[in-house]
């Protein structure tokens, strides 16, 4: 039967970076794409046009089935799968598995460098196609999934932490950036204890000017929609911004800016600066650089760039 699945099981903003090549299966193939993917990423989903969220086990057999991740759980989806042809396009030849190859025609292992992860799938869908790459789209989310009691659409969205507390820039720098400019603040948070305490002290110094919502995936997808800006640190709401066509500001400490950003007219991103040893920490980053960055996004200039 004509069409294809898809396979992905990493996180919220790999997911997003994956939608140009999914845009390109669609079109190559005629029809919706069927995603296996994380259960809470449904809602995701739902904005991406031309695929379909799926739940195993499938049992239309299709022509293709594309795998984009090394994971256990995603070779043993394939396997599950009824399709005639397997493929694996994944960045790292290290993550090869040795039962990727019983599994897959050919799988596709070629290495990410400094490419940008977006277009590094993109390349490497094979199927072929005449169009240039181009940056993930997301469609608007629904009205229904605003926050309860959010009335305004003019504020600024802070995503200030991530998964991993490394990725996480400085209560202080938080707080002197939004007292240094007007408007309304809003700060979402994942559900570690760490991440919500974090918040709280950024609430607590900002002076009256910050507020913390709490948000589902729904949620916070219309917030990274519907703000005037996204401010954040390497992470899912830099991507989300961008393919929403939202203005962004992303810190970057020691993760490979050219891997996760690519620059554009409103897309800017903040490095922190290179320690003795080599590495960028954010915690060594000032408010100065970022507050600089900031002026054209919240001030409505642009200037934009990558700093």
């Amino acid at each position: 039967m004509p069409g294809c699945y898809a396979v992905f099981h990493k996180q919220l903003g790999d997911l997003t970076l994956l939608e140009p090549a999914l845009h390109r299966l669609h079109r190559h193939h005629g029809s919706p794409v069927r995603l296996f993917t994380r259960n809470g990423h449904a809602p995701l989903v739902e904005l991406i046009e031309g695929v379909e969220f799926v739940r195993p086990p499938a049992l239309v057999r299709l022509e293709d089935l594309y795998c984009f991740d090394p994971l256990s759980k995603s070779a043993f989806r394939a396997w599950t799968t009824p399709a005639a042809r397997r493929h694996l396009i994944i960045p790292e030849r290290r993550e090869l598995r040795w039962f990727h190859p019983l599994l897959f025609q050919r799988p596709e292992t070629p290495e990410l460098g400094n490419t940008y992860v977006a277009e590094f799938f993109w390349n490497h869908t094979p199927v072929p196609d005449s169009q240039p790459f181009r940056m993930p789209r997301l469609l608007n989310p629904p009205a229904d999934w605003a926050p309860n009691g959010l009335a305004s659409r003019s504020f600024v969205l802070i995503n200030a932490t991530s998964g991993w507390p490394m990725k996480s820039w400085t209560t202080t720098g938080w707080s002197e950036l939004i007292q240094h400019f007007p408007g309304d603040f809003i700060l979402t948070h994942g559900p570690q204890d760490w991440q919500r305490t974090r918040c709280e002290e950024i609430v607590s110094r900002s002076g009256g000017k910050a507020r913390i919502v709490a948000t589902g995936l729904r949620e916070f997808l219309w917030l990274c929609a519907n703000a005037r800006a996204v401010l954040t640190v390497d992470g899912a709401a830099s991507h989300l911004a961008a393919a929403f066509g939202v203005p962004a500001l992303t810190l970057f400490g020691p993760t490979n800016i050219g891997q996760w950003h690519r620059p554009g007219p409103s897309h800017v991103a903040v490095r922190a600066p290179v320690d003795k040893d080599g590495v960028r920490r954010l915690r060594r980053l000032a408010s100065d650089p970022v507050i600089a960055a900031a002026e054209p996004i919240l001030r409505g200039g642009s200037d934009f760039s990558v700093r």
